[in-house]
């Protein structure tokens, strides 16, 4: 029999995955985020050239915006599985600056 009780294991399991799942959320925001930062900027040269409105410039600067904010909000969501993550192994109170340093 184990020396902690079985849902102090599940909620740092759970925590875990949360945790997990959190990095990769980052790591597909940042993508998103360069490929329409990427668009924009197409977008801009075609309407330099011409080739289209200013529209298309202004519906990429909203994506933009929109990967921004995802970005955000991927970066606080880590950071709150980082403490969840804290909490169920007890050591939040101590040690949660540990926790909230960069990945």
């Amino acid at each position: 029999m184990s020396a902690y009780p079985s849902h102090v294991e599940s909620d740092v399991r759970n925590a875990w995955l949360d945790l997990e799942a959190a990095t990769t959320q980052i790591g597909l925001a940042e993508k998103n985020l360069a490929v329409t930062r990427e668009s924009l900027e197409l977008t801009k040269q075609r309407y330099e050239a011409g080739v289209s409105d200013n529209l298309e410039v202004v519906q990429a600067q909203d994506a933009v915006a929109s990967a921004d904010l995802d970005y955000i909000n991927s970066i606080f969501a880590h950071n709150v599985a980082k403490l969840s993550l804290a909490r169920a192994m007890g050591v939040a109170a101590d040690k949660y600056g540990d926790f909230l340093k960069a990945k």
